[in-house]
């Protein structure tokens, strides 16, 4: 029997566990995204969130109910691909109920941007945490505890912007970035246009079908009125 993932014993112990996101080359396909709400914590798909903490490596200060972090504590979300990103997003419902405010950016560092490698064979063990950190069904509170262990302990040294991870439902790969605003950008087409897409686009919508049936996850069009999202964004503070 697997033990149980427990909290970290701080302070954590170096573990040199890096993985580094680069650059595109100008002949590159688009390849990392978002796939994100819009509203008022989250107008556009490179700002990074302040409110929390919510998700799974959000290293905000500790606050239930949360809260916009005062100290400047940052966090944006990015998958490898449409599939890994929208998986993220819906997976916990089984339904995508895919409202107008739902949009997926194309995103890219605009530098070389180091994240702690959890993906890593043993990576996770170096720290005394388990992989069922990254990709395991854990209380949020307690993979919170460890994003800000990882953030303020700095077992892989202090250039580490985030955590690259294999996501709990497609097991794709994943990205954790904090802080680093300045290093993203929305990618652009050959005409100029920023790549920041509504998921009901013609041009996103069949071809988001088609992944997410092949994962067993229903898809459906709904009203901003009949969106449980924007119900909530109605509501936050």
């Amino acid at each position: 029997m697997v033990r149980k993932l427990g909290p970290p014993s701080r302070p954590l112990p170096k573990a040199k566990r890096i993985w580094r996101w680069n650059p595109p080359q100008p002949s590159a396909r688009w390849w990392w995204c978002r796939v994100y709400h819009q509203g008022k914590h989250t107008p556009d798909g490179i700002t990074f969130r302040r409110y929390g903490p919510t998700a799974r490596f959000d290293h905000h200060h500790p606050a239930d109910p949360p809260v916009v972090d005062t100290t400047g504590r940052r966090v944006l979300y990015v998958g490898e691909d449409l599939a890994t990103s929208a998986c993220e997003v819906f997976g916990d419902a089984g339904i995508a109920a895919i409202c107008p405010n739902y949009r997926v950016a194309i995103i890219a560092p605009t530098t070389n941007l180091a994240m702690f490698n959890l993906a890593a064979k043993g990576a996770a063990m170096a720290i005394g945490a388990l992989p069922a950190l990254g990709d395991g069904n854990e209380a949020r509170s307690l993979t919170q505890q460890w994003a800000r262990a990882i953030y303020e302990d700095k077992p892989a040294g202090p250039e580490i912007t985030g955590i690259h991870y294999r996501s709990g439902y497609n097991s794709g790969e994943a990205l954790a970035l904090w802080d680093c605003d300045a290093g993203v950008e929305v990618v652009r087409d050959g005409g100029g246009y920023p790549q920041d897409i509504a998921l009901d686009d013609p041009r996103i919508l069949p071809r988001l079908q088609v992944q997410l049936r092949r994962r067993q996850i229903r898809i459906t069009t709904v009203t901003s009125s009949e969106c449980n999202e924007c119900k909530k964004e109605a509501l936050a503070p």
